[in-house]
């Protein structure tokens, strides 16, 4: 199993200089697998750029997409209407995530192309849209054993962990705890990864003003990566206001902690 980012930034993307080496896009993970499956880890604005690739490529035409969302807020479905291969009516996308309390995860997306903030509808798109709500669960995508878990973010959060060809991936972003306050369930749901791609968006000192908003820091990153064994650690979900000066020193300051840990960047392919 291999893992291309496409997106790696949380909140907006940040299309500025000094932020360009890391990268702007938001929240795009592509798992590449033996299968001709496409799965995809949430669906930020880096996923118009995974599409762009395929179709520049020439392989998006009979595509069986699986799109599994940590949850909907906006930087994780914003690349969802620019997504190329929906525009191929021999293309079928199945959508995985979770039912709002008054709202399926179907009329979540639909509202986002609605009118009054798209000038496309989903049943516009030729290509075939399939929804699977998922509550905390085990389910199979494509040959690979995936489970579901909520964590503490506002308005709720997912991770998913992926088994398959000899490999552990557990991705856990947009989730907020501090090296004292790590859930038990987190810990255990994380263990034995090969790799973990976590949240690590605020610095100490930020967390201080923005506790509630939902995001951990590069500490709890490390901590949570040392408890659970896990063999590689990527940061994840980069602060929009954090350059890649920045972040290249929130990446040394975790090596001292967790020294097999690395910034997650745009372009970068891992083979786990």
């Amino acid at each position: 199993m291999k893992v291309r980012f496409w997106g790696v930034r949380g909140s907006t993307p940040t299309p500025w200089s000094e932020a360009m080496q890391i990268g702007g896009n938001t929240s795009c993970v592509q798992l590449l697998t033996q299968s001709d499956a496409l799965i995809i880890l949430d669906a930020g604005t880096g996923l118009r750029m995974l599409g762009k690739a395929l179709i520049d490529g020439g392989t998006h035409r009979q595509r069986d997409i699986h799109l599994l969302l940590s949850h909907t807020h906006w930087d994780h479905i914003q690349g969802i209407p620019f997504f190329g291969p929906l525009n191929f009516h021999d293309n079928q996308m199945t959508i995985y995530g979770a039912n709002k309390t008054h709202k399926s995860l179907e009329e979540v997306i639909r509202q986002q192309m609605s009118p009054e903030y798209f000038p496309v509808s989903l049943d516009d798109l030729p290509a075939q849209i399939h929804f699977q709500a998922l509550s905390e669960e085990r389910f199979e995508v494509a040959g690979l054993q995936c489970e579901s878990a909520a964590f503490n973010h506002p308005g709720g959060v997912y991770g998913f962990r992926i088994q398959g060809e000899g490999a552990t991936l557990v991705y856990a972003t947009d989730m907020e705890y501090t090296p004292e306050s790590l859930d038990p369930r987190l810990i255990a749901f994380a263990q034995n990864a090969d790799l973990l791609i976590y949240d690590a968006q605020y610095t100490p000192d930020e967390l201080h003003t923005k506790s509630g908003w939902g995001h951990s820091t590069y500490l709890t990153a490390a901590q949570l990566a040392k408890e659970a064994g896990v063999k590689q650690l990527a940061l994840f979900s980069h602060d929009p206001e954090h350059a890649d000066s920045t972040l290249r020193e929130i990446e040394a300051a975790t090596k001292k902690y967790f020294p097999a840990s690395f910034l997650a960047c745009e372009g970068m392919v891992l083979d786990i």
